[in-house]
């Protein structure tokens, strides 16, 4: 069996993607060039898009009792990642992944769900 730490690994280096994407977005908008912003934040959709399938190999790694509820969190980041990309809102796209009472300097949901999901390994 793999060590589960290889689906933390992948979702450590997705969610330093998204990080950067939303910082050269950010870079983007401040640059006054919108048509930019929005493919950067469409990006960082398209990868969460992606986790369920990328993922699924590094799920069967998993304790059979965490299997599921693992991979339905990372189903409900590509399903909102695919609704904000339908509905093409950029700013559903920027809000992706931070709750209403998001503090600066903390984690965002996909942030957090990593840190829990280490503790219960």
């Amino acid at each position: 069996m793999t060590e589960p730490h290889s689906l933390i690994g992948h979702l450590e280096r997705t969610a330093q993607t998204i990080r950067d994407l939303e910082a050269k977005a950010q870079q983007a908008l401040n640059s006054g060039d919108p048509d930019e912003y929005k493919s950067l934040l469409e990006r960082k959709c398209e990868t969460l898009e992606d986790l369920p399938q990328r993922l699924a190999p590094a799920l069967n790694d998993l304790p059979q009792d965490q299997q599921s509820s693992v991979e339905s969190q990372i189903a409900g980041f590509a399903q909102r990642a695919a609704q904000a990309l339908e509905l093409d809102s950029v700013f559903f796209m920027y809000a992706l992944l931070y709750p209403e009472t998001y503090q600066p300097g903390a984690p965002n949901d996909l942030e957090a769900f990593i840190l829990t999901l280490r503790s219960s390994l």
